[in-house]
């Protein structure tokens, strides 16, 4: 049913529109966001392997999309995603001088 990945879909949304057309930092687009991003999904990926391996996070399974990479449901990486863009965006947007 892919209920929790749909749960995450207006994250990235609203993510998206913050930083491309109201803060208009457009981090999106910057190189030092993706290699931000490769470190921290792959942080991701081994820290969740332990919490959903050993299992002390469980998903229900009718829930999921039934991707996974180890353990870990890709919807897990969803988050991460949305966080590096929205606090670099944030960050540009606040602490940067323009």
């Amino acid at each position: 049913m892919m209920r929790y990945f749909l749960l995450g879909v207006p994250f990235i949304v609203c993510t998206l529109v913050l930083d491309l057309f109201i803060l208009k930092t457009k981090v999106i687009y910057q190189l030092k966001t993706y290699k931000i991003m490769a470190l921290m999904l792959l942080l991701t990926a081994i820290f969740d392997q332990f919490l959903t391996g050993l299992p002390i996070v469980t998903y229900t399974s009718a829930h999921i999309a039934g991707l996974y990479i180890g353990y870990v449901p890709l919807e897990d990486f969803l988050y991460t995603v949305v966080v590096v863009v929205l606090i670099g965006s944030l960050h540009e947007h606040f602490f940067k001088k323009h």
